[in-house]
């Protein structure tokens, strides 16, 4: 059989890197194309939509990631100022500016409070000398008609030049008179990305401030919030915190669907200043992962209603040269964020391959990058060199921080107290492939487990012992049905199935749920029912469907390596062989240990696609057909009609003539 065994190229993935120049540059635009058309569709000056939901897995910064999208945005800057008005001292006045305009704006106001400190010191002089005021009054309106005409010039609207006007006559009868400031305030809108940080009140509307002390003749403060700072910009919020402040969502989605910002939302108490409406065109981004995003639809059903554009940032790209040009240049501009040196050409391969093996096929790379740079960070700090050792050292580094599940399993092999077979035959007990996971920082690994199958007279039932003790979840109950199903279509579709069995996952004391033993367990139940020894050096992994097809499965890359670990720990000396499923071929990425064993013969791989391809592995007998008796399904058939008067003795018993009139 090892003639057919899986070659080394078939075990890991290969890839062309020959006209591989990578750049240190973010490559987050190139790397997700689709999303940043969406985005680029979603901030054009005439589309109206108001909100886009990003959604995208965890692992992603997606303030990053819209960062980059947005590197090359055009959003034209908007002025605003809050003007105190002396004529509704309780009303301040806001006005849109232009960014030419504010500069003028602000340039008026100094110059207004230069005029006014000026004239009151041209007062004191001229009582001194007991000259008439006059000339310096006619001066002092000359001069604020300049000032109002620059600005007029610069475009500033008719009615904030009254204001002005106003403002300046009320000032020069202000017996307390300091500064200016105190009575206007002036922003800017961002035009590109505004990031909430923190989805609270305060954050998002801003907050009045104390008021004066001795008289509200000036502009209450204000810290403005970040709906101020993006009225005609782009708003990100994170999903997960809209969530956790629902009744301020519903407030900021009435401000997007009205387009106007009332001031009392800002926190703030007793406050008797209120300005006017502000006017917004805000567009605000959602981002987060799904279930934060579900959440939010199961929050607030008619989110649609503010024109609902929506993107999902995929989990790998596919493996082309174009794209992995892109993504190692992604990878080097991440590096020379963090101050590392960029990638060597002997860390490419080895890079491209763990980026496969995260996302478990051969012909994709992840987008999970910062599982890449953390080996890469500690290969730098612990001066490993930099090639496919160093990394590979960098790795096993990482791992050996959160593996100790792992080590306390391989400890139970080496003392015998969990028990698996390696070698010689027996009936009705298998070598299955698990992979164990633990919440928290533990390592996912694999390991064999021993499973065994008893059957017994019947009425054709076969009892899953983890169901019953409710050690099994649905999915793994399911795979039991599909197998009794099998059995008996195969061997019972014109009578009863005479035998019931049970099936176990020897000393298996934690919850156990999947399909991916189901091709195990069915081939321990032929074993029991026809008294066949199976191969213990060989271990089995896959999905059974009740046509007896082998479908794939999961973590094929930690069930084999694990099972070449443990074999190794009880000191087995047999070459070992693994059937997995053909269909499992594109996710085998597997470590420089397991290629190893596969050059020097101690471990061969087989891929099957049915039951029936898997059989001659485990049990050195072809599955055959049910009429013959030299095969493994004809042993059984025999078995379960022969001791029946019915029809499929019959037909046995022709065979066997028809057999012999051959001969």
């Amino acid at each position: 059989m090892t003639e057919s065994a899986l070659s080394i190229d078939k075990l890991t993935p290969t890839f062309s890197l020959e006209n591989v120049n990578p750049t240190n540059d973010i490559q987050w635009s190139s790397l997700l194309p689709i999303a940043k058309s969406s985005f680029d569709y979603f901030t054009q000056p005439n589309n109206h939509q108001q909100i886009m939901v990003c959604q995208g897995p965890s692992f992603f910064n997606l303030h990053s990631v819209l960062a980059d999208f947005a590197k090359d945005l055009n959003l034209e800057q908007q002025a605003y100022a809050l003007i105190f008005n002396p004529i509704q001292p309780q009303r301040p006045y806001c006005v849109e500016l232009n960014h030419e305009s504010q500069k003028a704006f602000e340039q008026a106001m100094l110059q207004i409070e230069d005029l006014l400190n000026k004239d009151f010191g041209s007062e004191l002089l001229a009582k001194e000398l007991g000259e008439e005021l006059a000339f310096m009054e006619e001066s002092q309106s000359d001069s604020l008609t300049k000032i109002l005409q620059g600005l007029a010039e610069a475009q500033v609207a008719k009615p904030v030049l009254t204001l002005i006007k106003q403002l300046f006559e009320y000032l020069v009868e202000l017996p307390s008179f300091s500064t200016i400031q105190k009575f206007y305030k002036t922003w800017l809108s961002k035009p590109t990305l505004n990031y909430c940080h923190e989805f609270s009140r305060t954050s998002v509307f801003g907050q009045y401030l104390a008021q004066p002390a001795e008289h509200c003749s000036e502009l209450v403060e204000v810290n403005l919030g970040a709906i101020h700072h993006s009225t005609s910009g782009i708003l990100v919020i994170n999903a997960e915190d809209v969530l956790a402040e629902a009744k301020l969502w519903f407030e900021l989605k009435a401000c997007l669907a009205t387009s106007i910002l009332s001031w009392d939302k800002l926190l703030g108490d007793k406050v008797t200043s209120q300005p006017q409406n502000l006017s917004i065109n805000t567009k605000l981004v959602l981002v987060g992962n799904a279930n934060a995003i579900a959440d939010l639809y199961e929050l607030d059903p008619t989110i649609r209603s503010l024109g609902l554009l929506e993107t999902e940032l995929p989990l790998e790209i596919e493996a082309t040269s174009n794209n992995i040009n892109l993504y190692l240049s992604h990878i080097n501009a991440e590096l020379d964020q963090r101050g590392l040196s960029s990638l060597t050409a002997e860390l490419y391969e080895s890079v491209l391959r763990h980026s496969a093996r995260l996302c478990e096929h051969q012909q994709y790379l992840s987008l999970d990058v910062q599982e890449l740079i953390a080996p890469l960070q500690s290969l730098t700090l612990r001066q490993f060199k930099p090639n496919s050792q160093g990394f590979t050292q960098a790795l096993e580094l990482l791992s050996n921080n959160v593996n100790n599940q792992q080590k306390f399993s391989d400890l139970s092999y080496r003392d015998k107290q969990t028990n698996i077979c390696l070698s010689g035959e027996q009936v009705g007990q298998i070598n299955g492939l698990s992979v164990i996971d633990f919440a928290g920082l533990g390592l996912s690994f694999g390991e064999p487990i021993r499973i065994t199958a008893n059957v017994f007279q019947g009425d054709g039932d076969f009892n899953d012992i983890e169901r019953k003790a409710e050690l099994a979840g649905n999915v793994h109950a399911k795979s039991m049905m599909i197998i009794h199903g099998f059995l008996n279509q195969l061997f019972a579709s014109e009578h009863h199935f005479p035998y019931s069995g049970n099936v176990v996952f020897e000393q298996s004391y934690h919850d156990i749920d999947g399909d991916s033993a189901s091709l195990a367990s069915a081939l321990a139940l032929l074993s029991a029912i026809s008294k066949l020894p199976i191969q213990q050096n060989t271990a089995v992994t896959g999905a059974l469907d009740q046509k007896g097809n082998v479908l794939a499965v999961g973590g094929i890359n930690e069930k084999i390596e694990g099972y070449l670990r443990v074999a190794r720990i009880v000191s087995n000396e047999q070459p070992i062989v693994v059937v997995i499923p053909e269909a499992n071929l594109n996710q085998l990425n597997l470590s420089k240990d397991v290629l190893s064993a596969v050059e020097q013969k101690q471990l061969s791989i087989f891929t099957v696609s049915t039951i029936h391809q898997a059989i001659p592995y485990l049990f050195n007998l072809p599955a055959g057909e049910l009429l013959d008796d030299q095969s493994v399904y004809g042993k059984i058939y025999k078995l379960i009609n022969l001791p029946n008067d019915d029809p499929g003795l019959i037909r046995w018993l022709l065979k066997k003539i028809s057999d012999i009139f051959k001969f």
